[in-house]
């Protein structure tokens, strides 16, 4: 007789099955390690770099919009200021 041997991927148990009743024959409980102290903060340390990296990111792409702003207003400023006179209106083509 061969059982099932299915294992949980969020906690890691696993458990044994007949598969000709479907009962769970055995189950084992995964063991996790306690966490101590140092390697939570070491990991709080990481969070703090991933902060910086964003703020940084939100800064550039600000900074990227704004000249993408500038850029067209002064496009829109330069074709306001010489209409383009071989565009004609379809209402003119009578």
């Amino acid at each position: 007789m061969s059982l099932f041997e299915i294992r949980c991927p969020l906690c890691k148990g696993t458990l044994w099955i007949d598969p000709a009743s479907g009962k769970v024959v055995d189950q084992k409980s995964a063991d996790h390690q306690r966490s101590n102290f140092e390697d939570f903060m070491k990991a709080r340390q990481k969070g703090t770099a991933w902060d910086d990296k964003m703020k940084k990111a939100k800064e550039e792409e600000a900074k990227r919009k704004a000249e993408i702003e500038m850029k067209f207003k002064v496009a829109k400023e330069t074709t306001d200021a010489q209409p383009d006179e071989s565009l004609q209106s379809p209402l003119d083509w009578d």
